[in-house]
């Protein structure tokens, strides 16, 4: 099998450096809905770039860890399902990684059983701080006992994910097709920046 020479956008991915941060990614998702999927891209992921990437668990519950490993990534990888943006540990390491300058890249997923829709997304996070507790009961008690304000954390992810660089993903694919998108994905890592945040709170 030939090695696939990553272009060279990729090298503050891959080369070692003392200062580089112990992970390239962290893989954020919805267990429930994409834990396959996901550990898939995790290991795709560490196989192209020879480095750690960091996925999250239901089972880690020390949260001080958790963020430190959002601040301790060069990128955060969102799998976008259905539901990821109603589940509250998903929504703190998006608003950890904002707060951290940690860019964010997006792996959509297609032909999905839980396919992820962009306009639904961006309206319900537009409204996030009155629907949350609605569409996913006691994630707004969750984010408020955990110091977030949820107006804030509103104008945040709604004013960024929805500008984000997304990969479309589908796990149907042929082997081929799939190789390719995972390329796609390490280069849009590599050159992914934080998205700034184009108007005021006040004006939102």
């Amino acid at each position: 099998q030939n090695s696939i020479k990553l272009p060279d956008v990729l090298t503050r991915l891959t080369t070692s450096s003392s200062d580089r941060k112990p992970y390239a990614a962290f893989v954020s998702h919805m267990k429930a809905e994409t834990s396959m999927e996901s550990r898939f891209i995790h290991s795709e992921i560490e196989t192209k770039l020879g480095r750690k990437c960091f996925i999250d668990s239901d089972d880690l519950r020390d949260l001080s860890a958790l963020t430190q490993h959002v601040r301790d990534s060069d990128v955060l990888v969102l799998v976008q399902s259905q539901s990821v943006l109603t589940r509250p540990y998903c929504l703190l390491e998006i608003l950890t990684a904002m707060d951290a300058g940690v860019p964010i890249v997006g792996v959509s997923l297609c032909k999905h059983a839980f396919p992820y829709c962009f306009e639904k997304a961006a309206a319900l996070l537009d409204s996030l701080d009155t629907w949350l507790g609605e569409v996913s009961p006691g994630a707004d008690e969750f984010l408020i006992e955990h110091g977030i304000d949820l107006e804030d954390a509103a104008f945040k992810c709604s004013s960024r994910i929805p500008k984000i660089i997304s990969i479309n993903l589908d796990t149907c694919a042929s082997r081929n097709i799939l190789a390719a998108t995972m390329d796609d994905l390490v280069s849009t890592m590599a050159s992914a920046r934080p998205v700034p945040l184009a108007t005021t709170k006040e004006e939102w």
